[in-house]
């Protein structure tokens, strides 16, 4: 009863942060067309904010102007070195 399970090692906290410095941050807007409920992607472009009305874009499904409306963004740390 003398002996004591192994615990696995719980890494520094310094590893952890130097782990983020290789990453590459990759902030990604969602836009929802209200005329014909599409969703899509893009890059994050400076300016963008939930529930903005976007009235120089169109939409891609039907091309319909004042209907795209910015639904969520979100931030995804990719490493470089991996291809998709």
């Amino acid at each position: 009863m003398s002996d004591e399970p192994e615990l696995p090692m719980i890494p520094d906290i310094g590893d952890i942060l130097d782990r983020k410095k290789s990453l590459v941050e990759e902030i990604t807007t969602v836009i929802k067309c209200r005329s014909c409920n599409v969703k899509y992607t893009r890059l994050f472009k400076p300016g963008d904010f939930t529930f903005k009305k976007l009235t120089d874009e169109k939409c891609k499904e039907c091309s319909k102007d004042n209907v795209l409306i910015i639904e969520e963004i979100y931030t995804q740390w990719i490493n470089p070195k991996k291809k998709k």
